[in-house]
């Protein structure tokens, strides 16, 4: 093959010079590679062609802010006179990598307004800064703040401390990339005092050196100080950067060294202004201790640092930042995002939970069942959990990742690095465990591999009939033959490796990518973990997911997610393993943070502060889950409270015992006559100007499963909240409700007829849904992906004109985020007018699965038989957008320890017992 490398792309991108690519522009950008001597070849223009083609096409827009009234755009006054060395530097890097025109343009500009909204350092009064910046997980949020260090150091700040989460590997990850991206030198040489130490990544051709303090070796030490030789921090002229994790001890050191300083110039605070990026945000820093109490270890250790300016900038990055905004912000002295919030936008390639989690995503086809892994790890395990053998998905999950291996080596795959990636025990001893089956599953398949498949014997051998079996179901329609895959295979995966991923891991057995970043093969592992493979650690070539986790809220979901991302060149080959109950938490997960986007752009839009940012998420349906989950280890009582604005409520479970089931169609029956005539509406029944009463009464009335959280009854009267709201709140919009009973291709509901408006009657007929496998014993049945209604449902007597708002505000937001999904139902019940009540008739219907194995068939879903087909109700709610982003009035759910363990069983979280 032709030398090729992301040099060489980056000169293209250099000869490009943000030009509009057309097919002359690189036709002649590539004569002229061709004529620079580059020993590309022919083919390794084609790779270079290929490169450009798919990377500037990528688009992206700048973000959003919410921020407080007072505000001062400083950084566009003086961006002519500042002299960008650090940032032009890491600008010209990132060309050099490859990196789209489009995407560093925006990291130009965001990192433009995140520095604005940070103080100015020239200012010279006290001030003190508190904002938040808000990405997706594994979407680039490292770049951002790398870009904003670069900045930030042009401006003036002198002191800057980044801190990376509380596992070694992450702070040693991040402490290389900003090596690279913002010191220039290898730390662990300057540390050292090596004179030998050379210009790397952004330190070429830049005329400024930046100070560390920290290394890939070692987090900060007191000691690690004297590379300044004992000049004073008052006297350094270049910026010191501090690459920390948040524990106790490196924390504790930077305090005291701090101290130490002030105590040589004999000042109360350093006169300089401080930058604190906390990567991880939502992850330690955060004051989990009652108001009143002594504040948590590290948050109290980073207010002291931070105490110790008189000028500085706290900017926490997060993905998942539902426990920063549930801060107190009232408490002036913690870390609350007061002053702003920064929503950063994800270019167009980036691979997100709704393209993969939501069935009309571009990769949901890539999502494999998990159906016979309780055996091996039963969702509640201890840590002295034996692990007898391996599942058979999980065998199906290693032998795809060899076969991918192959497949992006033919490919000519630039990134040399191929990993797997298995979660399923927080226990390290259990992870030990599962890494041994596995090492010794890939071991004998490798010997096989290595001695037979390239013969003509293959057929004989069982492991590489299965291997082959995983091909034809993954990977047949890939431009690559099984012969060419029979004849690389062994050279592509010979030297990977099984590895165990947490603090109790030996030193070689961690990820260490940089090591292998010139051998021929990269780093290509198997890597086995819980939290240290959950928070920030970057899986380069990650293209297999093996997830079986028991955790329920969005914030350690989300992190647990390092399949999103960037997939350049693979984007078709990557696969997730994962069970039903997991695959619609991250589906309900995607379509709720949605929501909350929404709701931000909304806020940045009307100039609402950062604090109606936080009330919203707070009282957002959907963070019961999160609220819920961090509670129910304080065994206390949970009291939370909830606003329904603009939010749609279904009861996906319902009652197994069918007495349960005919009463509830006995009382819409009474209900339905009540209300008088109906129009026909398309297949609908739709009824309008339905006093709230009577919606609170039949709601009351109905057997109504607690496994739909919103319907959950008050641990003090047994009364269910929000029946409670509606009946006695105080909104306008919510006086009077539409009612609808759509109609399906089932059977007729047997006694039931409707008044029309016209004086006859109607007969209502079922909808035929799904249902998945619950266990044996449990009071409800579960509809497939929780799913009741459909999008239609929410348009039921909407105008033709609130119809058209609703799409083009949704036109609107596409452009920002490049979605290619249809209108979802939460777009258009943001421009109702009434609330909507819709009443559903279930009957079930034959499963119908949608995996590609065929030995998981027929497992994740009921048969008829087992439910049969008498009528089920299920109820849909949509609420207008009756109170937007105010404090008004809310639901308020007290939840007990025995309703919380019926909800969420005994999951005990990511913090307990022996985890990393």
């Amino acid at each position: 093959m032709s030398s090729f490398s992301m040099d060489h792309v980056g000169m293209a991108m250099m000869l490009i010079n943000g030009r509009t690519l057309t097919d002359e522009l690189l036709q002649e950008v590539l004569g002229k590679l061709a004529l620079l001597d580059t020993g590309l070849g022919q083919e390794g223009l084609a790779h270079v062609c290929k490169k450009l083609e798919s990377t500037i096409g990528i688009r992206m827009t700048v973000g959003e802010v919410v921020r407080e009234s007072s505000f001062a755009p400083w950084v566009s006054d003086v961006k002519g006179s500042i002299e960008w060395n650090y940032w032009d530097s890491y600008r010209r890097l990132l060309q050099s990598q490859g990196w789209s025109p489009n995407v560093v343009r925006v990291l130009d500009e965001d990192t433009d307004g995140i520095l604005t909204e940070c103080g100015n350092p020239v200012r010279e009064e006290s001030w003190g800064i508190r904002g938040l910046v808000m990405g997706d997980v594994q979407s680039g949020k490292t770049a951002s703040y790398s870009g904003l260090i670069a900045k930030a150091a042009d401006a003036g700040y002198r002191v800057i401390v980044l801190l990376t989460g509380v596992i070694e590997d992450l702070r040693k990850q991040t402490q290389e990339r900003l090596d690279l991206g913002f010191v220039g030198r290898d730390s662990s040489k300057l540390l050292a005092r090596d004179r030998e130490s050379k210009a790397i990544g952004a330190g070429i051709n830049r005329k400024r050196s930046a100070n560390v303090l920290t290394s890939v070796e070692r987090d900060f030490l007191t000691s690690n100080a004297q590379v300044l030789n004992g000049i004073p921090l008052a006297n350094i002229s270049e910026p010191i950067l501090f690459v920390m994790k948040k524990n106790k001890a490196p924390l504790e050191n930077l305090v005291a060294w701090l101290e130490a300083q002030l105590k040589l110039t004999g000042h109360a605070v350093h006169d300089m202004p401080l930058l604190v990026i906390d990567d991880e945000a939502d992850n330690a820093s955060v004051n989990v201790r009652k108001e009143g109490q002594e504040p948590a270890t590290i948050n109290r250790l980073i207010r002291q640092a931070i105490g110790k300016f008189s000028r500085s900038s706290y900017v926490a990055y997060t993905a998942t930042p539902f426990a920063n905004v549930f801060i107190n912000p009232d408490n002036e002295t913690d870390l609350f995002p007061s002053n702003f919030i920064y929503s950063l936008n994800t270019p167009s390639h980036y691979i997100g939970a709704s393209s993969i989690f939501l069935e009309d995503g571009r990769y949901y086809h890539q999502l494999r069942d998990i159906t016979d892994v309780e055996e091996s790890f039963p969702y509640v395990h201890k840590k002295d959990h034996i692990v007898d053998a391996l599942p058979e998905s999980l065998h199906d999950a290693v032998r795809v990742f060899l076969l991918t291996c192959a497949i992006r080596d033919i490919r000519g795959e630039e990134l040399k690095h191929r990993s797997m990636l298995v979660n399923v025990s927080r226990f390290t001893d259990v992870q030990g465990r599962v890494s041994e089956k596995i090492n010794s599953f890939l071991y004998t398949l490798k010997q096989e591999i290595h001695q037979y498949l390239a013969g003509r014997s293959w057929r004989t051998h069982p492991e590489l009939v299965s291997l082959k079996t995983a091909w034809d179901e993954e990977f047949k329609n890939v431009e690559v033959t099984w012969d060419q895959i029979r004849k690389t295979l062994n050279d592509s995966v010979a030297s990977i490796k099984v590895v165990t991923i947490n603090q109790k891991s030996p030193p070689e057995e961690k990820l260490d990518y940089s090591t292998y970043r010139d051998t021929e093969k990269g780093r290509r592992v198997i890597a086995v973990g819980g939290l240290t493979l959950s928070r920030g650690i970057t899986l380069e070539g990650l293209s297999v997911s093996y997830f079986y986790r028991n955790s329920k809220a969005y914030d350690t979901l989300l992190q647990m997610g390092r399949w999103f991302g960037y997939r350049a060149g693979y984007d078709d080959l990557f696969r997730i393993w994962m069970d039903a109950d997991t695959q619609e938490w991250y589906e309900h997960i995607a379509q709720a943070v949605a929501e909350l986007r929404t709701d931000f752009r909304r806020m940045s839009a009307n100039r609402l502060p950062p604090s109606k940012f936080g009330i919203r998420v707070k009282s957002h349906p959907d963070t019961l889950i999160v609220t819920a989950q961090n509670k129910m280890r304080s065994g206390q009582d949970v009291e939370h409270s909830v606003s329904f604005s603009a939010s749609g409520i279904e009861t996906a479970s319902v009652p197994r015992v069918p007495a349960l089931n005919a009463e509830n169609v006995r009382l819409v029956e009474k209900f339905v006559l009540e209300q008088g005539g109906a129009e026909m509406v398309g297949n609908r029944f739709v009824w309008s100007g339905i006093d709230k009463s009577r919606i609170a009464t039949i709601l009351s009335a109905l057997n109504i499963s607690n496994m739909n959280t919103e319907f959950i009854p008050d641990s003090e009267d047994g009364v269910r909240p929000l029946v409670r709201f509606i009946q006695g709140n105080g909104y306008a919009a919510l006086e009077k409700w539409d009612l609808s009973i759509p109609q399906g291709l089932g059977e007729i509901v047997a006694g039931i007829t409707v008044p029309l408006v016209n004086g006859s009657f109607g007969t209502v007929r079922c909808r035929k849904r799904q249902f998945e496998k619950v266990p044996k014993g449990v009071s409800y049945l579960r509809l497939n992906k929780q799913r009741v209604g459909d999008t239609s449902d929410e348009l039921v007597k909407m105008e033709a004109k609130e119809i058209q708002a609703a799409e083009l505000d949704w036109e609107q937001q596409n452009k920002k985020d490049q979605k290619t999904r249809s209108v979802p139902g939460h777009q258009y019940r943001r421009f109702r007018l009434r609330p909507l009540l819709t009443i559903h008739f279930i009957q079930a219907k034959e499963r119908i699965e949608k995996n590609l194995s065929k030995k998981s068939q027929g497992k994740g879903m009921m048969d008829v038989s087992e439910i049969g087909t008498e009528p089920m109700v299920a109820i849909s709610l949509s609420f207008p957008d009756f109170d937007p982003l105010s404090e008004g009035e809310t639901v308020v759910y007290r939840l007990n320890q025995v309703a919380l363990r019926d909800l969420f069983g005994d999951d005990a979280g990511e913090d307990d017992d022996d985890e990393d």
